[in-house]
């Protein structure tokens, strides 16, 4: 662009740019309109009104210039350019990279289903806590998935408050749901061999009766590979996990563990050695049996033979991980340690034991 007649107006083929100095800096403004006699006459006059604004302290670039980025820039309110959607995908684009998958995909499935279609065109600056309050109140969510709702926006506008766009978090305003703590039903001995009776011999009954001695998380157990096992010393290593058909690593440190055997799962990790199609010890240890390669997630299983063997074994249905109550009641109704036990699964601490299985301990 060239310089014009007027001071501070440069004008081009098919647009023209007014200039000007703000808080020391030199701003351009682009207009897209072929640039007239009459057009640079008033862009003239809309310079002089925006340094005569300037020198009486009352611009504000946003009135003048909307859809420009200095908007944003020199706003004194940037809460009301910035919107629920636009701070979680800054949210996520700043931190994802340290969560392992399932926390993504937890994360990334409350945003998508609950945040953005009720809160995301809302500016940071128009939320208040009631927009939330109103939205619980009514919602037929559980109170748990209401709570992680709740935790991911105070995380998101936390963001907000780090970075001094807004001063509080408002949902430190916004009530906590209650939540009554279901107590685990794990299946009684009774019910654990109707349900592998009813399984077909090989991989699938391997898998669940491993599954059963040992409490594993599902993915850890599709991710344990030959050489996490030290049939010598009795013991696997948790070092892995599968999580959509990838292989991650456990989320939290105590999840990363040693876990002594219990002599029924060591007795499955032998027959499945002597059966399984390769030794190799980078080889994934528990195979789908119609094609003898590797499970990818945890649906397959539990829809081909899960659902099935626990409707045949005539069972009130509970989910795969009661497996995992199952291991963790059953060891304490064998007096084994606590805090053992809280090793053994992966927790922190024996807190989480004491909270959750109460009952089963003497």
């Amino acid at each position: 662009m060239k310089k014009t007649e007027y001071k501070g107006i440069h004008a081009g083929t098919g647009s023209f740019r007014i200039e000007f100095m703000y808080r020391g800096e030199r701003c351009r403004e682009t207009i897209r309109a072929i640039p007239t006699k009459s057009r640079l006459q008033e862009a003239a006059r809309k310079k002089d009104i925006i340094q005569y604004e300037i020198d009486m302290g009352q611009f504000d670039y946003a009135r003048h210039f909307p859809e420009s980025a200095n908007a944003y820039k020199f706003s004194n309110n940037k809460a009301s350019y910035i919107t629920i959607e636009k701070a979680s995908d800054d949210w996520f684009r700043r931190h994802s990279k340290n969560w392992a998958a399932s926390t993504y995909r937890g994360y990334w499935s409350k945003v998508k289903t609950h945040i953005l279609p009720n809160f995301g065109n809302i500016t940071a600056f128009d939320f208040k806590p009631s927009a939330f309050n109103d939205w619980a109140a009514k919602t037929t969510i559980s109170p748990k998935t209401l709570n992680e709702v709740r935790s991911i926006l105070s995380l998101i506008f936390k963001e907000l408050v780090y970075d001094e766009i807004i001063d509080k978090n408002p949902m430190d305003r916004c009530r906590v749901a209650p939540r009554r703590a279901k107590e685990p039903e794990p299946f009684n001995p009774q019910e654990r061999e109707a349900i592998l009776s009813a399984l077909p011999q090989g991989p699938a009954r391997d898998f669940y009766t491993f599954a059963f001695w040992t409490g594993l998380r599902t993915g850890e157990q599709l991710g344990l590979r030959w050489q996490d096992v030290d049939f010598d010393k009795g013991r696997i290593y948790i070092r892995h996990t599968i999580v959509n058909g990838k292989k991650a690593i456990p989320k939290t440190m105590s999840s990363v563990r040693t876990h002594q055997l219990h002599p029924d799962a060591m007795a499955v990790l032998r027959a499945i050695y002597g059966y399984h199609p390769s030794q190799d010890p980078d080889a994934r240890v528990f195979l789908d049996p119609r094609s003898m390669q590797p499970w990818t997630d945890d649906g397959y299983p539990r829809e081909r033979y899960w659902h099935p063997a626990v409707k045949q074994a005539g069972v009130k249905y509970r989910c795969l991980y009661t497996c995992r109550h199952t291991y963790a009641s059953t060891m304490l109704t064998a007096k084994e340690d606590p805090s053992w036990i809280a090793k053994q699964m992966g927790h922190k601490d024996w807190g989480m034991i004491r909270k959750v299985y109460a009952r089963w301990i003497d």
